[in-house]
Parts: structure tokens; C-alpha cells; sequence
């Protein structure tokens, strides 16, 4: 593991560059582990990758359709007469050590998108083709993704949950920088 930090400018970005079998190999049950990669696109799900949500600014809850004109959120214990969709997708992100599942959420989501929820929202509902399109255009795509992974447990079983918690576009200069020193330590 090379522990080099990832300098990319803000707070967000600041974790270690881990390959996903160098990260995986440090997410314990104690704590989550927090770690920058950069990586491809392979697969985007588009099943249940959007909901509708309450609009309310505080809640991302998911609503419930009472009639044509009326979406009821649980959790605010009202009903508006609109809602907003959100992204929550699971895409396949590949580097050289494996593919693994990762979540990716609404603002993280549109930025690899390039689209707003509420523009893909609007494609699924008018043109199913072009939402299909668009949910296909990154595949392949590469960027530099902070992942949050902790270890989930339901009934008794364990498994590793990956999710973004910051995506961009990589910098090419800085990561063959960071690729360099990553060498020269092996030197």
C-alpha cells in the first residue's frame, strides 16, 4: 500500500489512493474506511436507480402516491402535491485489482450522469430511449471516486458496502505525479 495522499485541492478528496484490494483489505467492523480511487465505469444499474422524493429541503425520504395530484412523505407526516426525484444508483467500478459495487447518491449520481435527477426523471417518464441513453453514457468513462466501506450486517451475515462520497473527473497531471512518486518509493 502506498499511502500517498490524493492532493486534490478542498477537503473532499483528501483520502488515501487505495486499489480496491488494498481498501478492502483495511475496512474492519470498528470503523468505516475512507479511500480515493481512480477507476472506470463498467456498469451502471438502472433498475430502481431514481425515486420519487418528499421535496421537502430536509428530507430525502421516499414518497407515497395518494392520487394523481397527492405524494404523502412518512417521515414529514404530510402530503404535497409534487415530489422530486433522487438518484440512488449502483454502478460497477473497475481498477486493476477487481470490479466492485458501489453507491453512488444524488449529487455524485448527476455528476457522473451529467444530467440533474429531476432532467432523468423527466427523460423516463416522456422518452424511455433517451433515458436508457443517458444512463448508458458514462459506461467506461473513468473517474476519482472517494468511497466510504464499512461492513454491513443482516441476518447473521457480513458483507462489505461501498459507497461514493465524492466524484470528479481525474486529473490527469496529478494523478501521473502521484503514480510517479507511487514508483520512485518502490525505487
Amino acid at each position: 500500500s502506498s499511502g500517498i495522499n490524493a492532493e486534490y485541492g478542498g477537503g473532499s478528496m483528501e483520502a488515501a489512493m487505495k486499489t480496491f484490494e488494498e481498501a478492502k483489505a483495511c475496512i474492519t467492523e470498528v470503523k468505516p474506511e475512507y479511500f480515493s480511487n481512480t477507476c472506470m465505469l463498467t456498469f451502471i444499474k438502472k433498475d430502481n436507480s431514481m425515486y420519487k422524493a418528499c421535496p421537502s429541503s430536509d428530507c430525502n425520504k421516499k414518497v407515497v402516491q395518494e392520487s394523481e395530484t397527492e405524494y404523502r412523505c412518512e417521515k414529514c407526516n404530510r402530503s404535497y402535491p409534487n415530489f422530486e426525484y433522487r438518484l440512488m444508483v449502483n454502478v460497477k467500478l473497475a481498477d486493476a485489482t477487481g470490479v466492485e459495487w458501489v453507491t453512488v447518491f444524488q449529487e455524485n449520481a448527476e455528476k457522473i450522469l451529467g444530467k440533474t435527477s429531476s432532467e432523468l426523471g423527466q427523460l423516463k417518464e416522456t422518452d424511455e430511449e433517451a433515458f436508457e441513453r443517458a444512463m448508458d453514457e458514462p459506461t467506461f468513462g473513468k473517474f476519482t471516486v472517494k468511497i466510504r466501506g464499512k461492513i454491513d450486517t443482516w441476518n447473521d451475515e457480513s458483507r462489505v458496502r461501498l459507497s461514493a462520497v465524492h466524484v470528479e473527473q481525474p486529473d490527469t497531471v496529478k494523478e501521473c505525479d502521484r503514480l510517479f512518486k507511487e514508483i520512485e518509493s518502490f525505487a
